[in-house]
């Protein structure tokens, strides 16, 4: 009895594991949002499907800069990052 109790509770804990490593990462996530899902060959079919879906917002190309404040001269600038 006991042999037969320890290898059910033996098996019940593996099988969760198992079970999460048979579902698809990210589980869940759309292909356009997932991470590499807009690049290489398949990326401009899925973010046209995205777009199609819902699930993401067409933004149009930049045409022009955004004007911003340029610093004054008396004014330290943090350094260039290092990498």
């Amino acid at each position: 009895m006991r042999r037969v109790l320890l290898t059910a509770l033996t098996l019940a804990a593996f099988s969760g594991p198992a079970f999460a490593q048979s579902t698809g990462a990210p589980a869940g996530s759309d292909p356009a949002t997932a991470p590499g899902g807009t690049e290489g060959l398949a990326g401009p079919r899925n973010e046209m499907n995205a777009v199609r879906d819902g699930d993401a917002v067409p933004v149009p190309p930049r045409t022009g800069g955004i004007e911003g404040d340029t610093p004054s001269s008396g004014e330290r600038m943090p350094p260039p990052p290092r990498y």
